[in-house]
């Protein structure tokens, strides 16, 4: 009996001290670990429009990878996703950009390269990445 109310008050303690985090938003300047362990940091996150109107939620951030690293890139980006399609849903939108950024490289000249991906929701309510001939091909 006295075992078990101990158990009680530890479980009581843990939920007041340590509820269970919500998951948030991402938010400007923010680093934040992904899936695969790598770890990104958020430089903006704003809503923009592009393309005829079509409003989207656009989350810029910093990579350690080239663009070069094509497959790597891809995977990484689809982690960034996974950690922000629910606040894409929650505002409502159906497109989405993620710009994947270069570490910025030179101390007089700087140079910095990008790489978009584009992620639309179908009318089955599924999320796509377009890749570069379909996003051209709906302009």
């Amino acid at each position: 009996m006295y075992q078990r109310a101990l158990s009680v008050a530890f479980l009581v303690l843990a939920v007041l001290f340590f509820p269970a985090r919500p998951a948030l938003a991402l938010t400007d300047d923010e680093t934040v670990k992904l899936a695969c362990g790598r770890t990104v940091k958020i430089l903006s996150v704003s809503k923009v429009e592009y393309s005829k109107g079509i409003m989207a939620l656009m989350v810029r951030y910093q990579t350690h990878l080239s663009v070069e690293q094509k497959k790597l890139l891809s995977e990484e980006v689809d982690d960034v996703w996974k950690l922000t399609q629910r606040q894409v849903e929650k505002l409502g939108y159906t497109e989405a950009i993620l710009s994947s950024n270069e570490i910025t490289k030179g101390i007089f000249l700087t140079a910095s390269r990008v790489q978009d991906f584009i992620y639309e929701k179908g009318s089955d309510g599924n999320w796509t990445r377009l890749n570069r001939a379909d996003f051209m091909a709906a302009q």
